[in-house]
């Protein structure tokens, strides 16, 4: 997530250029979750444990795009993406980039995707080239890199797969992510799996990940995530989650296991949607 920079001039001037000739839709769509999670660390030197609340909304007005979080433990504002749509045109800030389109994983609740490379480049300008393949030019805010990228995937009925991929430029270091995903349903679970290579500052790349959905009852489900990243320390990372569903809240609680580390932690909550 990305604090909040008010003199972004490309956020800014996209805004203004876009509302400027097209009017907004005559009924903006607001939605959001609410939520609070207890978290407990297994560290190096002893446990460690703390609670955590946050708040995030959604807005669509069917032109601009934006979504915001409060923590409320700080009370600091994040906004995760902001982008202006037109069409099948869309330009700003998004929460991540097209390299990792196809990086397809379970539905666990931290979710920890280091394993799913990008090259830092998500400001852009995207362009829907038609159902399931996008293409985009994108840019590190705060630096010369750019790059160009492109996600595709295919619904096969049996599987879905998908291809997507980053190739970078205006630095010397070579830079370039290639990722292959695949998505399994089978009755009550959905298999996934992806695998990314590549080289990102020069450095290679290789990661990949499986991943299992299960639907156990109309309100429980639950998920499990195993992926590795080969640049990182911690070896292997296994995260499983619970989730029971009543209503409009969520209640979870989620596993976080690394092979060749000692911070492994839980976490336990409520959300509710709103």
């Amino acid at each position: 997530m990305k604090a909040i920079k008010l003199a972004s001039v490309f956020a800014v001037s996209a805004v203004a250029a876009a509302v400027s000739t097209t009017t907004f839709a005559a009924e903006p769509v607001f939605t959001g979750s609410a939520g609070l999670e207890y978290k407990a660390t297994d560290a190096d030197g002893g446990d460690a444990a703390g609670s955590n609340g946050e708040v995030n909304i959604i807005g669509d007005t069917g032109l601009v795009y934006f979504d915001l979080d409060m923590d409320t433990g700080n009370g600091n504002f994040v906004l995760d993406e902001a982008f202006v749509k037109q069409g099948a045109v869309s330009f700003g800030d998004f929460d991540g980039s097209l390299a990792d389109g196809a990086a397809y994983s379970a539905g666990v609740r931290e979710d920890n995707d280091g394993a799913k490379k990008t090259l830092g480049t998500d400001l852009g300008i995207r362009y829907s080239v038609m159902p399931g393949l996008t293409v985009a030019a994108e840019m590190a805010e705060g630096s010369s890199q750019s790059s160009v990228a492109a996600s595709y995937s295919q619904d096969l009925g049996v599987a879905t797969l998908g291809l997507s991929g980053a190739f970078g430029f205006g630095t010397d270091a070579d830079n370039q992510i290639m990722t292959a995903g695949v998505s399994v349903p089978a009755g009550m679970a959905t298999v996934t799996g992806f695998y990314q290579t590549g080289k990102a500052s020069d450095a290679d790349v290789t990661s990949y990940g499986l991943g299992l959905d299960l639907a156990l009852t109309e309100a429980v489900s639950a998920a499990a995530q195993y992926y590795v990243d080969d640049e990182a320390d911690k070896g292997g990372v296994t995260e499983g989650s619970l989730y029971y569903t009543a209503g409009d809240i969520v209640y979870y609680v989620s596993y976080v296991d690394y092979e060749n580390d000692t911070s492994d932690y839980s976490v336990i909550g409520a959300e509710a949607s709103f």
